[in-house]
């Protein structure tokens, strides 16, 4: 027998030898490294990757209360996160509910309105973050108006029924202990044609922003109250998807908001930085945009949150022109688990939003 078949069987043992010694050396997982990584909790802020690269945003953008989309762009923070954002801005806050309902944008920045309203249709959406949460009128009336009594009876403004300024005179009532049975509400026009109203007399008060406030009593005008300082709730503009969309695209909706979040947030943090972006979106020099954007913050929600009685207020307005909508149930036109899981993995500690 050859040398080489001699030692075959001697290799052949050996080989078993060192297998069963290199098994036993070798331990068996307890727990596969998936499961390892899924059970480690992030806190430190950090994102998922989106499941899209690029999406189109559509918003109506005509104050800094409803810039938070805008310059999260401008600022590049999207990007930040892994995704490129297309914000179209469009006249009005029906036309950027329509493009987002239609798909001609992924994600829209829209009103509760419309978000309400959708449930009734085969394309309902969601309202995933707020950006305001009051409204910035007063309700002022003639000179023989002082109180909250003199106003029973009287005539009060509004552009149409159902409408924002609408939701303006249902809030100042509810802070005046009144109801709208104690008042004639008159549809006139926007707010020039109820200052002009007002001025002529053909009405005794209507709701008017604050920011001509000082003109209106130095012609002796009376303000019954100040609805920028109040605590009653009516949402404006904030992110909204279709459900569908948000079913395919859970992780992307994360990003979008935290994004939004953070550009918000920068209103307080870096209010030069984003009143230089203002004043380039708008037009306008630097110092008179810093006054905006400051004066913005005492009407921003800085969390982007909003409470369920917002919705539930926003629903009885439109059911002044709309009774059937009451049949809606609100909840299901808002989602606030987006933000609760932004606060959960620490980003609002990342960017040092205080939580409300």
């Amino acid at each position: 027998m050859s040398s080489r078949f001699r030692l075959l069987p001697a290799l052949v043992a050996a080989g078993m030898v060192f297998a069963a010694c290199s098994s036993a050396a070798t331990p068996v997982p307890t727990v596969a490294p998936s499961a390892t990584a899924a059970a480690t909790k992030i806190t430190d802020g950090t994102l998922p990757k989106p499941e899209l690269a690029a999406l189109k945003l559509g918003a109506s953008i005509q104050e800094p209360s409803q810039f938070a989309p805008k310059l999260a762009e401008m600022a590049g923070i999207y990007e930040k996160y892994g995704l490129k954002v297309t914000v179209t801005t469009f006249n009005a806050d029906g036309d950027a509910l329509q493009a987002m309902l239609s798909g001609q944008t992924d994600v829209g920045d829209v009103s509760a309105s419309g978000l309400i309203n959708s449930q009734l249709t085969d394309s309902p959406a969601t309202q995933l973050t707020v950006q305001k949460v009051k409204v910035i009128d007063g309700m002022f009336c003639s000179k023989d108006i002082k109180t909250a009594a003199d106003m029973k009876g009287k005539s009060v403004a509004v552009s149409t029924l159902g409408g924002t300024a609408h939701a303006s005179v249902l809030l100042a009532l509810d802070g005046l202990k009144l109801t709208e049975k104690d008042v004639l509400v008159t549809a006139v026009g926007g707010q020039a044609v109820r200052v002009a109203a007002l001025k002529g007399g053909s009405i005794a008060c209507a709701p008017v922003g604050m920011d001509l406030a000082k003109d209106l009593t130095g012609l002796g005008f009376n303000l019954l109250i100040d609805l920028s300082k109040s605590d009653l709730p009516y949402p404006s503009t904030g992110l909204a998807a279709l459900n569908t969309w948000l079913k395919k695209n859970p992780n992307t909706a994360l990003v979008v908001t935290a994004a939004n979040l953070e550009a918000q947030n920068m209103i307080w943090t870096d209010p030069q930085k984003a009143a230089g972006y203002w004043a380039t979106y708008a037009q306008i020099d630097q110092a008179k945009a810093l006054t905006l954007i400051t004066g913005a913050q005492d009407q921003l929600q800085r969390s982007l949150r909003w409470t369920l009685n917002s919705f539930q207020f926003t629903q009885k307005v439109m059911a002044i022109v709309t009774p059937g909508i009451m049949t809606v149930d609100p909840t299901k036109a808002m989602d606030l688990s987006y933000l609760q899981k932004l606060e959960d993995i620490g980003f609002y500690k990342k960017i040092n939003n205080p939580l409300p």
